[in-house]
């Protein structure tokens, strides 16, 4: 009874193992799921060089009288757009300014609740400068924050760096990813002596946009913002019938 069991086991580890070397081959580039089909996976990766700058800021001022609190608003915002101007070049074109917002803020009891005794006015106003020149958007996003020893409240963003040619070169990131997965196919059809057939299946996955050689991959796909310089990452799994 116990040498009819023995076959039985070694034959169990046998297709334990042919089931770990077709995971192992599934996760590189290459797994065969049935007969009649070879499924394949392609690789694309390009530098990119973001053409849009964008940076972000909002002033702020304080008072208990509007009126008081309006004016100093005024002064900080031509005292930035003066700097904005005259040491980095920025343009009414490249300039946006948002109406101000108003906020009344009153006094805080001890529970944590407002209470009916007035405190002041805060009113902030957004400022965003859009410019081709990314350089000068890093400038002033490293430099503004002088405007501090003026005496100017402000709040000022990371900036955003974009491509914004990517719809255009995620068609073009495919087919080079397409092309790929046809190459590996090839190589593997030649080592396991079929020949490739039509596609019967394609998978295009998410684009990985990221900082140059960053190893960050998301399952939702990433778009950095934070970098100049990138580099999108293109997958693409195809699978072709046997013959």
């Amino acid at each position: 009874m116990q040498k009819a069991v023995i076959p039985i086991i070694v034959a169990l580890i046998l297709a334990i193992s042919f089931v770990l070397v077709a995971n192992i081959g599934s996760n590189t580039a290459v797994s065969i799921k049935n007969k009649g089909y070879v499924t394949v996976k392609g690789f694309a990766k390009q530098a990119i060089q973001s053409d849009l700058g964008i940076f972000e800021a909002t002033v702020v001022s304080e008072d208990p009288d509007l009126k008081t609190c309006y004016a100093k608003l005024a002064a900080d915002m031509k005292k930035l757009k003066l700097q904005l101007a005259k040491k980095y070049s920025v343009d009414g074109k490249e300039l946006f300014i948002e109406p101000a917002r108003i906020q009344e803020v009153y006094k805080i009891n001890e529970r944590g609740y407002d209470t009916d005794e007035f405190v002041k006015y805060v009113l902030r106003q957004d400022v965003k400068v859009e410019s081709k020149d990314v350089e000068k958007i890093d400038k002033i996003s490293s430099g503004i924050i002088d405007i501090l020893d003026e005496g100017v409240k402000v709040n000022i963003e990371d900036p955003k760096y974009v491509f914004t040619g990517l719809e255009s070169l995620k068609v073009e990131m495919i087919g080079k990813a397409t092309g790929n997965a046809r190459e590996r196919a090839g190589v593997i059809a030649k080592q396991g002596r079929f020949r490739l057939g039509p596609i019967a299946n394609v998978r295009v996955g998410v684009f990985q946009i990221t900082p140059l050689n960053s190893t960050a991959v998301s399952d939702y796909g990433i778009n950095d913002t934070t970098s100049i310089n990138k580099e999108i990452k293109s997958v693409v799994e195809i699978k072709y019938f046997v013959k």
